[in-house]
């Protein structure tokens, strides 16, 4: 058996590269950045000393540019090795042993074929004194002259524009890639045109700036005042950064667009990934030394260490919230009150950041709206409602029974003070039974109880038909004569019995035995206020009709005011219970029919 090579078309894997690795056409301008700050770095390791520099020029009337940096430049060597190889780089011969190279790959400069059809590179060497000329095309083939007169050490590339990428070689654009690129790199910057020099990259990173400094900075680029800004730091990724934490609402599945920069080069301004999920509410700007991007350079490879750092500066923004909770509770509590909704459903999500955010979380309740901390300092005891019907039910009554009820009705509550016990053990927190809540007020003596069960056999016979049962309580407050429970059970069956009257014969018998057969029949409840006069009165009163009367107006105005739909039954007992009573006080009052 004998060994084969694998046979490589070098122009399409050119194209490959050049065309297909790469988002935008301005990588290139990276790409070209980044070069030349590597070879500034590899002159200053041989010792020398100079005064280092990038400059870029614009030709606008034949659409070309060069890149210019006084860095260690090439031999022949090295340019055969680097430049005609694929993969190579000389960089990769110092990785082991140091850190101060930002190039990896050896395919940037592919990058400028996308928009040029040729590279022009003259070098030379700070090892030795010749000048070359190198040019490559896209088809695989290149050229490499010596120059008759020396230049300096440094490389110089030139690039001719594409006629469909000219637009990326006017001064406006160039200055726009090189702001954003080079905006925080050390060696200093030049953008050239005819007689203008400018320096295009003198702005301290934030994340070297002072708390004031890096605020303003932020509002500088985004118009934006930030709320706060955290610090970022890893220990293991080589990472400084600022968060900043929005000063506006924002969904959890809106797109994040963290900045984020490798060696002070910027690998991306929409990585959503560097930070974890849940810090929906920042946006950071991170730089790292030691994270390792992709072939493209515009995200990492999402390694081990890349998710340890993820985790460790996602600790730092758990600190800082931690620390401003305790040293600044006003901003603290402006940034829960701006994303509320957004850090309740985190804290659903995330055990620490519940124990962190839940005291400050405020909730509906029998008492208005209260933090958790203010819902403690009063009840050791929390009865939290399954759904809003439940609680608007219960709300005004609980308050003046000095019950701490809790609407979970809203989307996050319901799980949330569900496991309030988890880091107050001291609270107790149950599921309130809308059924049985009228069993919590204060029961009547004996006495009172054969007084009232003739009125009670009464009640349940002419409300059975309507799904509910009676009972008798004392509770506050006075002016409210009765209170009507029910559930999505009672209601669900109420709701089916209807459907079965107007259902033709085979879906009523349908509905018939599920209503019968599956399910036991469930029954709301109407609790009548043995402190409200009028209802004493009622039970008191000697007239079985009067009773009927009364039984019948209690409980239909118990649907209205609770908000209930009343079904059509309902309606013409409400009807004809009201103009019985009419017709009965006018009898009484000596009026008779004409």
């Amino acid at each position: 058996m004998s060994t084969m090579k694998f046979q490589v078309n070098l122009q399409g894997i050119i194209d490959l590269l050049s065309n297909h690795l790469y988002s935008d056409p301005g990588i290139f301008v990276r790409e070209l950045l980044q070069n030349a700050v590597d070879a500034i770095t590899a002159r200053k390791q041989l010792g020398h000393t100079f005064d280092e520099i990038v400059k870029v020029e614009i030709f606008p009337s034949s659409h070309t540019i060069s890149f210019q940096d006084n860095g260690s430049g090439l031999t022949e060597i090295e340019i055969e090795q680097f430049l005609a190889r694929i993969g190579s780089t000389i960089k990769k011969q110092n990785l082991d042993t140091t850190n101060d190279f930002i190039g990896q790959f050896g395919v940037g400069l592919l990058s400028c074929f996308v928009v040029s059809n040729e590279i022009v590179l003259i070098t030379r060497s700070a090892l030795e004194g010749i000048s070359l000329e190198w040019r490559g095309r896209p088809d695989g083939t290149y050229q490499i002259k010596r120059l008759q007169n020396d230049v300096a050490i440094g490389t110089t590339v030139y690039l001719k524009a594409k006629p469909e990428y000219e637009e990326y070689f006017t001064y406006g654009k160039i200055r726009e890639l090189l702001e954003d690129f080079g905006q925080f790199l050390a060696s200093p910057i030049h953008l050239i045109k005819d007689e203008w020099d400018r320096r295009v990259n003198e702005s301290l990173p934030p994340w070297e700036m002072d708390r004031d400094a890096a605020m303003a900075y932020y509002e500088e680029i985004t118009y934006n005042k930030p709320m706060d800004v955290i610090p970022l730091h890893s220990l293991l990724g080589g990472v400084k950064g600022v968060a900043y934490i929005l000063p506006y609402s924002v969904s959890l599945q809106e797109e994040k667009n963290h900045r984020v920069y490798l060696k002070k080069i910027l690998l991306s301004n929409k990585m959503n990934n560097i930070l974890p999920p849940w810090a929906f509410f920042v946006n950071g700007i991170v730089n790292t030394d030691s994270l390792k991007p992709t072939a493209s350079r515009e995200t990492f490879q999402e390694n081990d260490l890349f998710f340890a750092v993820r985790d460790e500066l996602g600790e730092c923004i758990k600190a800082h919230l931690i620390r401003l909770a305790k040293e600044d509770p006003a901003l603290f509590k402006r940034i829960i009150l701006v994303h509320y909704a957004s850090i309740k459903a985190m804290a659903v999500e995330d055990e620490e950041l519940y124990a962190l955010f839940i005291p400050y979380l405020s909730f509906e309740t029998s008492y208005g709206d209260l933090t958790m901390t203010k819902m403690m300092e009063s009840h050791g005891s929390l009865l939290i409602t399954s759904s809003l019907d439940e609680f608007r039910q219960v709300v005004r009554v609980a308050k003046a029974q000095e019950l701490m009820v809790i609407n979970g009705g809203y989307v996050h509550d319901f799980e949330l003070i569900r496991k309030v016990p988890s880091v107050f053990k001291h609270v107790q927190v149950s599921v309130l039974n809308i059924l049985e809540f009228s069993n919590r007020f204060e029961t009547l003596n004996r006495s009172e109880e054969q007084e009232v069960n003739p009125f009670l056999e009464l009640s349940d016979s002419l409300l059975d038909p309507y799904q509910c049962r009676s009972l008798v309580r004392w509770f506050e407050p006075a002016e409210l004569p009765v209170l009507y429970n029910t559930n999505q059970d009672v209601n669900f069956f109420k709701l089916a019995e209807e459907s079965e009257k107007e259902s033709n014969p085979l879906f009523a018998n349908i509905i018939q035995v599920i209503r019968t057969e599956l399910y036991e029949k469930p029954y709301a409840r109407l609790c009548f206020n043995y402190n409200n006069p009028l209802v004493r009165k009622a039970i008191a009163s000697n007239d079985p009709k009067l009773q009927e009367i009364c039984i019948h107006m209690f409980y239909t105005q118990s649907l209205l005011m609770g908000n209930h739909p009343l079904s059509s039954e309902e309606l013409r007992l409400m009807n004809d219970s009201l103009l019985s009573f009419m017709n009965l006080g006018l009898e009484r009052a000596g009026g008779t029919n004409k």
